[in-house]
């Protein structure tokens, strides 16, 4: 044996001699090692294993096959005696005593009937052998019930008798089509153990009925009842479809088992039969540990002769997997040696410039993605632009970036700067003016690599150090609304690919610089809308003093308030919350608040205003707006608050002398929601002292860096502990108190209306 690996171990170094190419070694590896052999004998030993694991399997179904057909037969057989029974005895006028006799003579041939019974279509039982009190109750058997609503033979589901396994099987007697009497009989399912005798010592056999309850086990009669109902295979039996049952582990010794569940159709229960794996399994450990030992010795030699020339090879492949993983881990730009001049070193100088165009790949995207994802992070210019321009410039290695913003009166071209501070300026540039300025003018990119030629066309740069610029416009909607550029400190040349990369961050620029100023101007008539809409923070009336506060969040939305006189003394007072943000929002608020007023001072009541208000705005329920709305009439000389809600949060009453307030409930649905609705009036006492607090839910859902919400809560504490303030100081404590629970600024507006009754002068 020595000499022989001696031998071919001096054949492998003459082969190395040798300058093969990859095609021969790799065939001299295959020729010699007998890879196919190997291959083959591994598919054909798992193919093996398979088929004869997969053999016991269709062999374990098949006698489970057998069996549930024993079963069936069992039945049928039963079924069979009944109808020869009823069939005797509506053949002639047999006696009761007769019909016992003949009852006593099936049983004494056929043990596994226990009873047989002959009843009527009503349940009366005409005769039953034996005569006990098996024959009572009949009509409520489920079996006998089944017959008498038309089957031909029924079974019903198993039951003990006597500590053994029985079942109800009723046949139905009929006369020219006409049910005219019953066999029903209790028969012993314990005779169905002489089905399983020839089943090998460690073989179990089960039955289980329609609901997977253990009927009947061979093996182990303490079997709990629903030990299989839960398992998959029997489930798929008891729909009517056979399966094999694969890993399954006895609980109580936690031995493995194969096995097969089968259905019985006539019946609808399932024949479970369970072996264990060790000895199910045992002929095919053998076959296969026998045709295992010849794939060894086979691989064995091919092992041998693979470690002879394996090493030619394995060293550049083993060097070009370590590569292909490293790219896998992300390590793009990853070099392997190359020190071949056959098609193995061909293959990795191949792998080397991937590798590189695949780094400059990934590089590129990864740009553009972190650009993207600073366009879409905000929609406010002031914070995108830095954050873009750091992106830009990080991606092109510049040292410095400008964005110039085009005037769309004059066309001259303001900065926006970032990095290399000696790049940014401060001055604007006239079209045609600087390098900004030709590229805005000509609407085409512009690279500059030479100081010179910088100096030429824009004498500004160099003298802030700059050595190389690349300039591109800014598009939107077919418009220069700018130019962008890039600057480097250091000679260098900007490639073509590096300029189509940039062009293409100007397009994400300016879609987002298109997208933050539409913002802005929304943002600007919104809040122009909405702050029309507030009153005085203020408001003197007699009888009550009053304090509104308005917080808008960083959208704005379409909360509003509104405090307004009334006639004979009385005040309207009315909070609400208009779903969405921006113009929409704030427009909708602003139609819901002119329409409240005008209907209000048309001295309606404040169920009547919002049922009005209503059928106005619903007729635009299409736009998928509504409105939370609480309006409230307060009359300081009457001491009455008349109030009506629109499915907004309940204010607050706290009354003089009360220990806490008490939520104004009155119910009523969203407006603009439902035409039609009804805004039912609620009619409050209130008196001198007496303190009112309306609010959106911007101040009670305020949430801080826990996630936790301020809460009713919180807020009624505020009040209750200044409740001897007044409505100014009041309002204040309770917007400082949400501000410093949010810490960041508001997320949605918040609204305050604060209300004190005064005695009366």
């Amino acid at each position: 044996m020595t000499s022989a690996v001696a031998a071919l171990r001096s054949a492998g170094r003459r082969l190395r001699g040798v300058r093969l190419g990859i095609r021969g070694k790799i065939a001299a590896v295959i020729l010699l090692c007998m890879v196919p052999v190997l291959i083959l004998g591994a598919v054909l030993y798992y193919a093996r294993t398979q088929e004869r694991r997969s053999l016991v399997l269709r062999t374990q179904q098949d006698t489970a096959r057998g069996l549930a057909a024993d079963i069936e037969m069992f039945i049928t057989n039963t079924v069979h005696a009944e109808r020869a029974a009823g069939a005797a005895v509506m053949s002639q006028p047999y006696p009761v005593g007769g019909i016992v006799e003949l009852f006593a003579a099936i049983r004494a041939n056929d043990p596994a009937f226990l009873s047989l019974a002959l009843a009527l279509p009503d349940g009366r039982v005409e005769a039953a052998d034996p005569s006990d009190d098996r024959r009572a109750g009949v009509e409520t058997r489920p079996a006998f019930a089944s017959v008498r609503r038309g089957a031909e033979w029924a079974i019903g589901a198993p039951f003990l008798v006597d500590g053994s396994p029985g079942v109800e099987v009723a046949t139905g007697i009929r006369d020219h089509g006409r049910l005219v009497a019953v066999v029903d009989s209790i028969v012993d399912l314990g005779r169905l153990r002489t089905v399983f005798t020839a089943f090998a010592p460690e073989t179990d056999g089960i039955i289980v009925d329609g609901s997977g309850r253990v009927v009947l086990d061979l093996r182990r009669p303490d079997r709990p009842p629903d030990a299989f109902w839960q398992l998959s295979p029997v489930q798929k039996a008891l729909s009517g479809q056979a399966a094999a049952i694969e890993g399954y582990r006895d609980p109580s010794t936690g031995t493995r088992h194969l096995g097969a569940a089968v259905p019985v159709p006539l019946l609808g229960w399932t024949v479970i039969l369970l072996e264990p794996e060790s000895s199910a399994l045992e002929p095919v450990r053998q076959a296969g540990a026998q045709e295992l030992g010849w794939v060894l010795a086979v691989a064995g030699l091919g092992l041998v002769l693979a470690w002879v020339l394996g090493s030619e090879l394995s060293a550049p492949i083993q060097s070009l997997a370590r590569g292909a993983r490293a790219i896998g881990r992300g390590e793009v730009g990853y070099r392997v040696s190359v020190s071949r001049s056959d098609e193995l070193g061909e293959l990795g100088t191949a792998f080397n410039e991937m590798s590189a165009q695949l780094h400059r790949h990934v590089s590129e995207m990864g740009a553009l993605q972190a650009v993207s994802d600073a366009a879409l992070s905000t929609v406010r210019l002031r914070e995108l632009l830095p954050t873009l321009v750091q992106q830009i410039v990080s991606a092109l290695g510049g040292d410095g970036g400008i964005v110039w913003f085009a005037d769309d009166t004059t066309g001259d071209l303001a900065p926006t700067g970032f990095g290399a501070g000696s790049a940014v300026t401060t001055r604007r540039l006239r079209p045609g003016q600087g390098l900004a300025g030709r590229v805005a003018a000509r609407g085409r990119p512009l690279v500059v690599s030479d100081p010179e030629t910088l100096r030429a066309l824009d004498p500004d740069l160099p003298a802030r150090e700059v050595r190389a610029a690349v300039s591109v416009p800014l598009r939107a909607g077919g418009k220069v609304i700018g130019v962008i550029q890039v600057f480097s400190r250091r000679m260098r040349e900007f490639r073509p690919q590096e300029v189509r990369l940039l062009e293409t961050f100007a397009d994400r620029v300016a879609l987002a610089v298109d997208n933050a100023r539409a913002y802005e101007r929304q943002q600007e008539i919104a809040g122009i809308i909405q702050e029309a809409l507030m009153p005085a923070p203020s408001v003197r009336i007699p009888g009550l003093t009053l304090a509104g506060r308005y917080r808008p969040s960083r959208e704005v939305g379409g909360d509003f308030y509104a405090i307004f006189p009334l006639a004979e003394g009385r005040v309207g007072l009315a909070i609400a919350d208009v779903s969405g943000k921006g113009i929409p929002a704030a427009t909708l608020s602003a139609r819901a608040r002119y329409l409240l007023e005008a209907l209000a001072l048309d001295a309606r009541g404040p169920g009547e205003v919002l049922e009005r208000l209503n059928a106005v705005l619903a007729r635009d329920a299409d736009t998928g707006m509504f409105v939370s709305l609480f309006y409230g009439v307060l009359d300081p000389g009457a001491g009455t608050l008349v109030c009506a809600n629109a499915g907004h949060l309940p204010p607050f009453l706290l009354r003089a002398g009360a220990p806490g307030p008490v939520p104004l409930e009155a119910r009523g649905i969203l407006l603009g929601v439902q035409p039609g609705a009804r805004y039912p009036a609620v009619e409050t006492r209130v008196g001198p002292g007496d303190l009112l607090a309306l609010f959106t839910d911007g101040i009670t859902e305020a949430r801080n860096a826990a996630r936790h919400q301020f809460g009713d809560r919180q807020l009624a504490g505020l009040i209750v502990s200044h409740r001897d303030a007044g409505p100014e100081d009041i309002a204040d404590r309770v917007m400082d108190a949400v501000a410093r629970w949010t810490g960041t600024g508001p997320a949605d507006d918040q609204a305050l209306v604060v209300a004190r009754v005064l005695p009366p002068e």
